[in-house]
């Protein structure tokens, strides 16, 4: 019976796309927990935001004209998806006389690779984000700098790091915490947010604990107490911070997003001409962040 096009990869599909979904789901996602994960139906995303705050409001003489504002414009940024792919070429022959179950490893490993490009390109704006090489925000600059322009009638500049870079300590920590708290908005208010998110390296994990919750100050022969300890914050250990040094504090609105434009999607087709069957599969999504606020970090020392 001649094997016409088509047959071979009509017989394979039904089993290697539910294996190469298996194993994208079982690699755990982290990602997700540090970015605002959206979805686009385009090939970019422009961003041309407009700052909603006003200044207070000012005293008005019976009969007076109300004075006005206006928002602060600031400047725009656009955001580009990429698309992602990687397959194989399986062989009649190796399909059939594979005796050691290789051919059921593959598809997964296709899985787990779909996912780990997810967790590369959502952590690639932390890992560059003391650089403004490959990611900027609305001002031009990396999400981390400490001269972030303030586009208020006032003018000035705003730090999200500190001055001299610092590793993760007791005063580091205390430091970056105030620092946090001081940051302001376009007009120089403050924006009343405090970080809910300690993002850190499996390297720190064990100062960290003894930073948090220790009973008294970490490292100290005093009986000062531990301030750090009630500070509400989650501690977040994540693999895929290439920085064995760096730390960072985020808000609730950190501003930190990675777009998906499609999903992982699964091929397969015949190469009767080879003898084989592709199989592959691409994704598209990009990641960026447009403003600076809640957020804070040091590449340490």
């Amino acid at each position: 019976m001649p094997i016409v096009r088509g047959q071979w990869a009509e017989n394979l599909a039904p089993a290697l796309v539910p294996m190469t979904v298996r194993g994208y789901d079982e690699m755990p996602e982290q990602y997700s927990r540090i970015m605002k994960v959206l979805t686009d139906t385009s090939a970019w995303v422009d961003d041309r935001p407009v700052d909603p705050t006003f200044g207070p409001l000012q005293p008005k003489g019976e009969l007076e004209t109300t004075l006005l504002d206006e928002p602060v414009k600031m400047p725009g940024k656009r955001i580009v998806h990429g698309t992602f792919a990687l397959g194989y070429l399986i062989s009649r022959e190796a399909v059939a006389d594979d005796k050691v179950g290789l051919f059921a490893q593959l598809a997964p490993g296709l899985g787990r690779s779909a996912k780990m490009t997810a967790e590369l390109y959502g952590h690639d704006v932390l890992n560059n984000a003391f650089s403004s090489t490959k990611y900027t925000g609305r001002d031009g600059l990396a999400l981390l700098a400490t001269n972030h322009p303030l586009y208020g009638p006032s003018g000035g500049t705003a730090a999200n790091r500190p001055s001299v870079d610092t590793d993760i300590s007791q005063s580091a920590l205390e430091a970056a915490l105030t620092a946090y708290r001081r940051q302001v908005d376009e007009r120089g208010y403050p924006i009343m947010s405090v970080p809910r998110i300690l993002l850190i390296t499996p390297e720190q994990e064990f100062i960290v604990k003894r930073l948090l919750e220790s009973p008294l100050e970490a490292g100290s022969n005093t009986n000062n107490l531990n301030v750090l300890k009630d500070r509400g914050l989650t501690v977040v250990i994540d693999d895929w911070l290439t920085d064995p040094d760096a730390w960072f504090l985020l808000g609730a609105r950190a501003d930190l997003r990675f777009y998906w434009r499609q999903r992982m999607e699964t091929y397969t087709w015949d190469d009767l001409n080879a003898g084989g069957t592709f199989h592959k599969v691409d994704q598209r999504h990009s990641t960026g962040f447009g403003d600076w606020r809640e957020s804070y970090g040091s590449p340490g020392a």
